[in-house]
């Protein structure tokens, strides 16, 4: 009984660090390439439920992108995020980040 409940234990613990999350990239802003280089401007921290499935608010960066400027977005999983998503992802819960850049 003690190895089944390890066992369930240590899979439930590795599938709390992965997940498919899905951040909307838009907003009334022109898209630079991912070689671009800019200013961070804006970040964003988005929630999921069931390991990225299903969003928990707003996961959109139509609040934090500039109008009429050029961006660049970045969506990461930072060490924050990480973290956050261990200890939550028991509860399936994961986060992601979107930053934004501005490219003069």
């Amino acid at each position: 009984m003690k190895k089944l409940f390890a066992s369930f234990f240590l899979v439930v613990f590795c599938l709390s660090f992965i997940g498919c999350a899905t951040i909307k990239v838009g907003g009334n802003a022109q898209l630079a390439p991912t070689t671009s280089t800019g200013e961070k401007i804006a970040a964003k921290r988005c929630w999921y439920v069931l390991w990225g499935l299903v969003p928990i608010g707003d996961n959109s960066t139509d609040s934090i992108v500039p109008a009429n400027s050029k961006v660049r977005v970045e969506t990461k999983m930072s060490v924050v995020d990480f973290l956050l998503s261990g200890l939550l992802g028991v509860l399936t819960i994961q986060t992601k980040t979107a930053e934004v850049y501005q490219v003069k």
